[in-house]
């Protein structure tokens, strides 16, 4: 179990409608950045966590389903968090700062997506980094993986966790929404889950090699993730773990960053622990990262017809 103090993560899910959101409060002071690695991605107010950006933190970070319909959920959250008196004082009322990240999943279960009330209930039931609920939950609820062929070939994607504690003294941890377009990969490069074909595993990569005429489904694959650590890092250093994740991604979903992806990654710094090595720190969340991508899959169940790894031969 992850100890990032402070850090607490609130699930939605609605398994009826194939659909979810989950959102996380970092620690009051955290550092945190944002890099987009896929190049068809669904966010809000990500540019200023880039490396570039002004903003040095947000007080949520919402990563939710329902394609842009979900967008629009997590644009409430400003709404939801002001009435609670979250935020920066402006003109007499909380000004909170939200991200968010979308995944496509309107075609699981029936064409629902979350809305205002789903991120009040999502806040209603946050609780510490690492007692939150993985597998087909919150944004892993309609998430899938190998979606070449559509969804009737995928396998279920879901919502994923890992963290290790470093020889230095700071801990990283991550948690991934796995709604992959590839393969996601296990430990030894062999297809741990993907597009099936003739009741196997078809890695994507090659079928679109082999194939003349690949049947595409546009903007329905995101991987997203967001890293915490609290060890006590800058703006710039907080953006080499967001960078680092996202090759974390890389290594274990394939192909990963397409045109079809919008494979996202946050990263968060609590600020307690001073590193020796950032560099170290850059490692371990890569290695992380993916390691939550496989517990997304690994945890999850089928749903809407949709096999998890558990239910296949």
């Amino acid at each position: 179990m992850t100890s990032v103090k402070n850090l607490r993560i609130g699930h939605w899910t609605d398994l009826e409608a194939g659909t979810g959101l989950t959102i996380f409060l970092p620690p009051e002071g955290s550092v945190m950045a944002a890099e987009v690695h896929g190049q068809n991605a669904g966010t809000l107010n990500v540019e200023g966590l880039g490396p570039h950006g002004v903003a040095d933190g947000v007080d949520a970070i919402v990563l939710t389903g329902g394609s842009s319909y979900g967008l629009a959920a997590a644009a409430q959250a400003v709404h939801v968090l002001s009435d609670r008196g979250v935020g920066y004082p402006v003109a007499g009322r909380p000004l909170p700062g939200v991200a968010a990240a979308v995944i496509f999943d309107l075609l699981v279960g029936p064409p629902e997506w979350p809305t205002a009330a789903s991120v009040a209930a999502a806040l209603d039931a946050a609780v510490p980094a690492g007692e939150e609920a993985l597998g087909t939950v919150g944004a892993g609820t309609g998430a899938t993986v190998g979606d070449v062929d559509g969804p009737s070939s995928a396998t279920k994607g879901g919502f994923g966790r890992s963290w290790t504690v470093t020889a230095q003294g700071p801990q990283v941890a991550a948690w991934a929404v796995v709604n992959a377009f590839g393969d996601v990969l296990d430990e030894n490069g062999q297809v741990l889950a993907g597009m099936r074909r003739d009741g196997a595993f078809a890695r994507a990569s090659e079928a679109l090699r082999t194939d003349p005429d690949p049947l595409v489904y546009w903007g329905r694959a995101t991987t997203l993730v967001v890293v915490a650590t609290d060890a006590k890092l800058t703006k710039a250093q907080v953006a080499r773990l967001a960078h680092a994740a996202s090759g974390g991604m890389a290594s274990t979903v394939s192909p990963s960053g397409t045109g079809l992806d919008g494979d996202t990654a946050f990263a968060i710094a609590a600020g307690t622990v001073e590193p020796k090595s950032v560099l170290s720190l850059e490692a371990v969340a890569a290695t992380v990262v993916a390691e939550a991508v496989r517990s997304g899959v690994r945890a999850a169940i089928g749903l809407h017809g949709i096999p998890s790894v558990a239910d296949l031969p």
